[in-house]
């Protein structure tokens, strides 16, 4: 719209960051070998998978939208730096500012491309089904995202945002060593805007945030500009802190943080090397979240 300035959602540790998600859990130390996979596993992995489709279903029930565009990154940046330049405003919709929804107390929440995330979690789905007998190679663990251990499957269904979790090959672990070891799986916990899940392998903790919630807005050009300028071509900012490294991104409309973290980061060069977390981000896959979250009576955050 002619004379609107453009605003941009990011999820960032910087004090310019427009959506901040929620600060990391506390860190942790070691990991003990995770336990060998159960009959609770194999359980939680077959509801999380039932969760799925019925997560998947109501996304595609979602009518068509134009008003959410999924954001080019390198044609953001060029738009903005042009702005920054006291060029004409932008005409491409993907960096117009979109009117907010708001949460239960009030905060604004940014609007969600679930016509987009639908689409690619049917492709995710395909991709974690690979342990069918036309494709199962018996060499190899078969793809998977992690079963929960402290909440049931149906809390995929629960956040208002598309979950992005990974898909692993190789064993996870709840706790680390020095907690005194952990099960099979993964940490997850969720609400009607935010969620996180987090695992434990060789001496790492791994964990993933996301968050619909706008904390800040920032509507000057030059800053955004500023802070397109640092990411890389898929739109992502690492950074190293001081017990591992932070890897930020939008997507779908939402905001998430990866976090990689151990105990002392300078003796575990896994921990320091930046293709870790990148690798991280590279596994992860739509594996849940609904346009309308958990009924009211199911979801003590929500007005009933």
């Amino acid at each position: 719209m002619p004379g609107q300035r453009p605003t941009l959602l990011v999820a960032t540790s910087l004090s310019v960051s427009i959506l901040l998600a929620m600060p990391a859990t506390a860190l942790t130390g070691q990991q003990q070998a995770p336990q060998p996979q159960d009959t609770a596993s194999q359980t939680a992995l077959r509801e999380q998978a039932l969760t799925r489709e019925r997560v998947l279903q109501a996304m595609e029930a979602q009518p068509q939208s134009s008003s959410v565009r999924r954001i080019d990154p390198g044609a953001l940046r060029e738009a903005l730096a042009q702005r920054a330049q006291g060029g004409q405003q932008p005409q491409d919709n993907s960096v117009q500012a979109q009117e907010p929804e708001y949460d239960a107390q009030g905060r604004p929440v940014a609007p969600i491309d679930w016509n987009t995330a639908a689409v690619d979690m049917r492709r995710d789905m395909a991709q974690m089904n690979q342990d069918t007998p036309a494709t199962f190679v018996p060499t190899q663990p078969p793809p998977r995202v992690p079963p929960f251990r402290n909440a049931p499957p149906s809390e995929l269904a629960r956040p208002r945002l598309p979950v992005l979790l990974p898909l692993e090959t190789e064993p996870t672990a709840t706790r680390g060593e020095e907690e005194g070891g952990g099960v099979d799986g993964m940490m997850f916990f969720a609400s009607d805007y935010f969620y996180s899940a987090s695992f434990h392998r060789r001496g790492i903790m791994y964990q993933i945030t996301g968050s619909r919630v706008i904390h800040a807005v920032e509507n000057s050009a030059a800053i955004a500009g500023q802070y397109m300028a640092m990411t890389d071509a898929q739109g992502q900012l690492v950074t190293r802190t001081e017990y591992g490294q932070e890897l930020s991104f939008n997507r779908y409309g939402a905001a998430y943080t990866l976090l990689i973290a151990c105990s002392n980061p300078d003796e575990n060069a896994e921990c320091r090397d930046e293709n870790t977390i990148r690798a991280f981000a590279g596994r992860l896959v739509v594996a849940g979240g609904s346009p309308e979250g958990l009924p009211p009576r199911n979801n003590p955050r929500r007005p009933r």
